[in-house]
């Protein structure tokens, strides 16, 4: 590893864990692990588990620092790392785009509680285990969920048959689940709300008495919340009566249970039916295209692809992921976003076998994930973490969205756009003649938004490369160029 002096001041990405923390210094993860659990990760970093996990792309990698990149580490920051020369420390592999659980499908959030539980059985069988069971150990690259924070593993003891961490695997995953299909409430509003998710009291006050005594909520939801009300009024701890005598009846207790769990929660599908989605035949019996627009407007955006974007690209109003899929055929890594659950769910499940490189994610970019968390550090906004990362960003019929329906200015669109694009920006222009404008508008007036005005505009942020007409007069398309601004004293 190169470290080269002198850095950055170090940012702290955790702050949780009693046994370490996460920094980010420059553009590397750096984790510090103190000395007490030094005996714990030198166990768990040869464990065959772990090793199969990280060639399959499921855990993330890691590597030990030299005692001269730790050495470095002390000299330039005293600090932050004299006073620890007992801790050792490890770089960890950096995932392209960070994203949280408000930001997933559910589809997503289902995806990282199977790779949990796959982890916690396999590791059981080397009397391993999870201390934590939360959907903040997992990022997503591209389609595929990774197990990131290695400081969840530890050594379990053999006799005990129980999962710790089951409740907060409830908490933050099953139960979240459940609500999202049965009561129609939104991830982003569980996890925005509470990063420690649902209890079963949280899910069961808002069901109906047929569902609380439906089978999928009597022992996941019902049962669970009468029994938190009873120990809340007991003010009981629950008896240690999971010690077993034999390891091996352990072992298979505890393997038992976690497959139990794996198989309930593999058998929750979701039809979104109570998500009010308006736009899901967009690309389909609801387009606004004829067959001769949208084979023109797919030419254009390809070759323009081709040309104006070479590693990342940004798909605002992506729908079910048609154009993301063109620009991940070029190479180029791929964050989708749109505001329809039910959009992000099918392009999940359409790219994760044929593009897994794209990362599919429900934002709103009218209303994006704002900064969370501990003092508002802990997770960072959608528009910190996207600034800089993009070279090319598409917003393919989506300005008149944001024109009509959010009623944001163009000004500040455009101004939007600018920040997230580092050099280019693919957009759609629809006139207000255009019948889906036409419909959107709702009889409000918005003459002024003429393609010269909206040329004026682009001309403070953009150069236009390339201008084209879609054949039906009311739709063009802009390849433009982010102006560069040199400061001068």
């Amino acid at each position: 590893m190169d470290l080269k002096a002198p850095f950055q001041t170090p940012k702290s990405l955790s702050l949780r864990d009693p046994d370490g923390c996460l920094f980010q210094i420059d553009s590397q993860l750096i984790r510090q692990i103190q000395s007490k659990s030094k005996s714990n990760w030198s166990l768990i970093k040869n464990s065959p588990t772990l090793k199969s996990f990280i060639e399959r792309g499921l855990f993330v990698k890691s590597w030990e620092l030299t005692e001269g990149d730790i050495l470095k580490l002390s000299q330039s920051w005293p600090s932050q790392f004299k006073s620890s020369q007992s801790d050792f420390f490890v770089r960890q592999e950096k995932i392209p785009f960070v994203s949280y659980p408000y930001e997933w499908a559910p589809e997503m959030l289902k995806a990282a509680g199977l790779l949990t539980l796959d982890l916690a059985i396999a590791l059981n069988e080397e009397e391993l285990g999870l201390k934590d069971a939360t959907p903040f150990n997992i990022l997503f690259s591209g389609c595929k969920p990774i197990f990131v924070d290695l400081l969840s593993l530890e050594k379990r003891d053999p006799k005990d048959s129980l999962w710790i961490a089951y409740s907060q695997f409830s908490q933050t995953f099953m139960n979240p689940l459940l609500a999202y299909q049965h009561l129609g409430i939104p991830l982003v509003n569980t996890f925005l709300l509470s990063r420690d998710g649902l209890t079963a009291s949280d899910v069961y006050s808002h069901s109906s008495i047929f569902r609380k005594l439906s089978p999928s909520f009597l022992g996941q939801i019902t049962f669970p919340a009468w029994l938190e009300t009873w120990n809340d009024r007991k003010l009981s701890h629950h008896p240690d009566s999971h010690q077993l005598t034999n390891p091996e009846q352990a072992k298979f207790t505890l393997n038992f249970f976690l497959k139990s769990v794996r198989n309930k929660l593999n058998k929750l599908t979701f039809n979104h039916r109570l998500q009010r989605t308006q736009f899901k035949n967009y690309m389909g019996a609801d387009s606004p295209y004829t067959k001769e627009r949208f084979e023109q407007k797919e030419k254009i955006v390809a070759e323009w692809l081709k040309d104006y974007s070479n590693q990342s690209v940004l798909d605002v109003g992506c729908n079910d992921g048609h154009f993301s899929r063109m620009a991940a055929d070029l190479g180029r890594k791929v964050v989708a976003i749109d505001s329809e659950t039910e959009l992000i769910s099918k392009t999940w499940e359409s790219c994760r076998t044929s593009h897994p490189s794209i990362l599919p994610l429900v934002i709103n970019i009218a209303n994006p994930s704002p900064a969370t968390g501990w003092k508002s550090e802990e997770f960072s906004a959608f528009m910190q973490r996207s600034q800089g990362h993009f070279d090319c960003v598409l917003m393919l019929a989506v300005i008149h969205h944001l024109l009509t329906t959010e009623s944001i200015l163009l000004p500040h669109i455009l101004d939007l756009a600018k920040e997230l694009t580092t050099d280019h920006l693919i957009l759609e222009w629809v006139e207000t003649s255009d019948p889906m404008f036409q419909h959107l508008s709702k009889g409000r007036n918005y003459d002024h938004l003429t393609s010269t005005y909206f040329e004026e505009q682009c001309s403070l942020h953009f150069d236009i490369k390339k201008k084209e007409r879609l054949p039906g007069n009311s739709r063009i398309l802009y390849a433009l160029k982010r102006k560069s601004y040199t400061c001068t004293l």
